[in-house]
């Protein structure tokens, strides 16, 4: 194990001319090539020659935080894909890492060691916690060699639900250190844009799913009890060697072309359940890119939360449309009889200048074996059930602020922006700063052409309507879809904020990782009352 390296924080780096270190690192590491060469990317039935489907659903493996200081080793690895080798990066040798167990009013501790040839580091998604110091701080890098530790303080009364946490490196290298008294570099002047590292890390294997408390304890009794199944969905779009595509310096990741789509890092796992019985599902996204429009064929689902945020009453749904980094706890329920069907994802496009992805089954549930016994009768709950854990309701809440955000792109995709500017660590999207124990309301534009799931660090929000319509169950999400413009009128949504607890850099960014990494990011400074 290598000694514990003190991270760099990017908001107090010092400018050079970032294009070139990051250009020569590449090449010194042998991410890139001096001449980058075209990616040939196989058909899915070709990537997925060597594999066998059908196995037995395998949860990632779990880490609990409560019992034990958590290490994730984050290096290059050779992993199995339901029998097939494949070269990407991995936490602790898994493509999908350990879900991680944390319990509210506990502080979790997780030493993440960076062996990749770039630098790394971790974003603990939806969690309300600090976003300064060693906690939940994206502007944190850990050099490759290095290692860090994170503590993360969760308040006493967090939602109890579904999160996840994946890399958010914005760059593939680390400053040097600067001379200053605190140990950091700090900036000197403004620079240019230098894209992240997020997407080739995610799409490489860089996330994995985690869980705050039990989201049954709010449940009434007769589902209390269930059986939880966690559902990690990521792609894997895999080259003619064996290895998972990366953007280099000349070719980028195609998110519409081919690719095998994975539940738990296996390709189409059979979930067993009994006839009648009723499993808590807990499923989410953590892939870098593509979207999710679930369908269980012949079946609903019974919502309880959102990105790990309870809503006030039980929800049925017939699809679920899972953008990057959105989660949903469901309860579904097997029929009576012993029967069999899918969970799939169904075709789906996310606008003219996006993606456009076909239906493809990922993974068999089969109901079968003795039937649950009718002295413990086990059911989804009606739509309209109370749950007890709800937020509170932002919708009359006095407003402090109004601010308005343009999603924006230019014509080629490569490029992207919020307000007209592309993202810089040294610059806040806004010059006044939000303040603690207020709410403000958001009004988020999309010009471009396609969707944009909009995620903020740090609090969940409530969305108060979508293009017009208002939503009708309020509830708090930490990522929400932004339609795209249609004949020239932006696409719009309309969210509130609640300041709490946390004065420091709140971050916000669309959460397609290409379009973060190439400038659709920002952040607002929280200060106190």
């Amino acid at each position: 194990m290598r000694p514990e390296s003190p991270p760099i924080d990017l908001q107090r780096r010092v400018r050079i001319t970032l294009a070139a270190v990051v250009a020569a690192a590449l090449v010194a590491v042998g991410t890139i090539s001096a001449v980058a060469t075209a990616q040939t990317v196989p058909t899915t039935a070709q990537q997925e020659q060597g594999m066998t489907p059908g196995a037995p659903l395998a949860e990632p493996a779990v880490a609990d935080t409560d019992q034990a200081e958590v290490t994730l080793d984050a290096t290059k690895a050779r992993v199995s894909v339901s029998g097939r080798e494949v070269w990407g990066q991995a936490y602790n040798g898994a493509l999908v890492g350990p879900t991680l167990h944390l319990e509210p009013g506990r502080t979790a501790t997780i030493t993440l060691h960076n062996r990749l040839p770039v630098a790394t580091n971790l974003h603990f998604h939806g969690l309300h916690t600090s976003p300064e110091g060693n906690s939940d701080n994206p502007f944190v890098c850990v050099p490759p060699g290095a290692s860090y530790t994170y503590r993360l303080a969760i308040p006493a009364e967090h939602q109890q639900g579904t999160f996840w946490y994946h890399s958010h490196a914005m760059g593939t290298s680390c400053p040097p250190p600067g001379t200053s008294s605190d140990g950091h570099a700090h900036a000197m002047s403004p620079a240019p844009f230098t894209p992240g590292d997020v997407e080739n890390q995610i799409f490489a294997g860089l996330s994995g799913a985690m869980v705050v408390g039990d989201s049954r304890s709010s449940l009434p009794d007769s589902v209390r009890d269930v059986s939880t199944r966690t559902i990690a969905l990521k792609d894997a779009q895999i080259d003619t060697s064996g290895k998972i595509v990366q953007s280099t310096a000349g070719a980028s990741i195609d998110s519409n072309a081919p690719t095998v789509r994975l539940v738990d890092g296996q390709l189409r796992p059979t979930l067993s359940m009994r006839p009648g019985e009723t499993q808590l599902w807990r499923l989410a996204n953590i892939g870098a890119d593509i979207f999710y429009r679930l369908q269980l064929d012949g079946y609903a689902f019974s919502v309880l939360a959102e990105d790990g945020n309870e809503y006030s009453q039980s929800v049925s749904a017939a699809e679920l449309l899972l953008p990057p980094g959105k989660r949903f706890d469901v309860l579904v329920t097997a029929p009576a009889a012993p029967a069999s069907t899918w969970l799939r994802t169904l075709n789906y496009s996310n606008g003219p200048q996006g993606d456009t992805y076909p239906d493809t089954p990922l993974m068999k549930v089969d109901a079968s074996g003795p039937r649950v016994a009718p002295s413990a009768p086990q059911s989804a709950l009606s739509a309209g059930t109370p749950l007890r854990g709800a937020p509170a309701d932002l919708t009359a809440a006095p407003i402090a602020q109004r601010r308005t955000l343009a999603l924006s792109e230019d014509s080629s995709g490569t490029a992207f922006f919020i307000n007209g500017r592309r993202f810089s660590m040294d610059q806040p999207t806004f010059d006044i700063a939000a303040k603690l124990g207020t709410v403000e309301e958001w009004t988020i534009l999309n010009t471009s052409g396609e969707d944009h799931p909009f995620h903020v660090h740090t609090n969940a929000f409530q969305v108060l309507s979508s293009n017009g319509a208002p939503v009708a169950s309020p509830h708090r999400q930490d990522t929400v879809v932004v339609p795209h413009a249609v004949n020239g009128t932006p696409g719009k949504v309309v969210i509130r904020q609640a300041f709490s607890d946390y004065a420091g850099n709140w971050m916000f960014h669309c959460h397609i990782a290409a379009h973060e990494d190439n400038g659709m990011m920002g952040y607002i400074r929280v200060v106190g009352a």
